[in-house]
């Protein structure tokens, strides 16, 4: 009888161990939260979820949330750790299957607010940037690097969201839209926004991201696919979310990418990234 209980405890341990051999994370921006999903408790954003099973969902736009409902939202598709930044607004959030800690909510000079944590050995960033002025994104970004800075941490970190700004190493793409041009229109029809640079494209909060040492996971991930099958590239030309990995996790990165879906082309004005790392 020991024999056999040893046994099972060995098997468990080892499905354990290969259970928890990669991290599944996803960053969705839910529109203003998840309004389009009118189903008693958002149960088709829930089987969605599910369907996904990320051990780490980082979410932007959690409109009308509170801390409780949050936690019961995530418990409802198997996350029993929840954070939300605040409990107003337009405010980020962040759900886990694996207990979240050193928890770190900022609000103050930020236009929504973002989350530093720790999550099952790695570093996390959650952050939604102002989306109409490009010199108050340019601020917000650098209160963000700095923080992470200051928390003495170099690796196992992981930046993400909606950055609402594009990359330089996105340029040659942005070329091919009338981005510019739009941008010019709606200034001109509000003046209170301001989200080109002199005119142009302004890359400088995603430059300033890249120059801290993160590396760009869904530019990685789409390079590589288009080095082994020669496709075009599986991005968006004007992305604005993304996620971000400390250079030592990059070596370790599996994927990221978009979700093209029925459930994305219809309940946010966003498309979630998923990625996932190896331990």
């Amino acid at each position: 009888m020991k024999y056999i209980l040893f046994i099972v405890m060995a098997i468990t341990s080892i499905t354990t161990v290969k259970a928890q051999s990669t991290l599944k994370v996803l960053s969705y921006n839910i529109l203003e939260g998840m309004v389009t999903d009118t189903s008693k408790g958002k149960q088709l954003f829930v089987e969605w979820v599910k369907d996904k099973n990320p051990d780490v969902l980082a979410l932007q736009e959690c409109n009308g949330f509170t801390q409780k409902t949050l936690e019961d939202l995530a418990a409802s598709y198997g996350h029993n750790y929840a954070v939300i930044v605040k409990e107003s607004g337009y405010p980020v959030g962040v759900t886990s299957r694996f207990p979240i800690v050193d928890i770190k909510k900022v609000n103050e000079n930020m236009t929504h607010g973002f989350i530093t944590a720790s999550i099952n050995g790695y570093n996390f960033c959650i952050l939604h940037l102002n989306p109409h002025k490009h010199l108050k994104r340019r601020s917000e970004i650098a209160q963000v690097l700095e923080t992470l800075r200051l928390q003495h941490r170099e690796k196992n970190w992981l930046m993400m969201g909606d950055f609402n700004s594009l990359s330089p190493l996105d340029s040659h793409r942005v070329a091919q839209t009338n981005f510019v041009q739009r941008q010019r229109e709606v200034s001109l029809k509000n003046p209170n926004i301001s989200n080109l640079a002199n005119g142009e494209v302004d890359y400088q909060v995603q430059q300033s991201v890249l120059q801290a040492g993160f590396v760009d996971a869904g530019l990685t991930y789409d390079r590589t696919v288009q080095k082994g099958t020669g496709k075009s590239g599986i991005l968006s030309n004007t992305r604005i979310d993304y996620i971000y990995l400390s250079k030592d996790l990059a070596k370790k990165l599996q994927y990221c990418k978009f979700i093209y879906d029925d459930f994305t082309a219809k309940y946010s004005d966003h498309k979630p990234l998923i990625m996932e790392l190896k331990k």
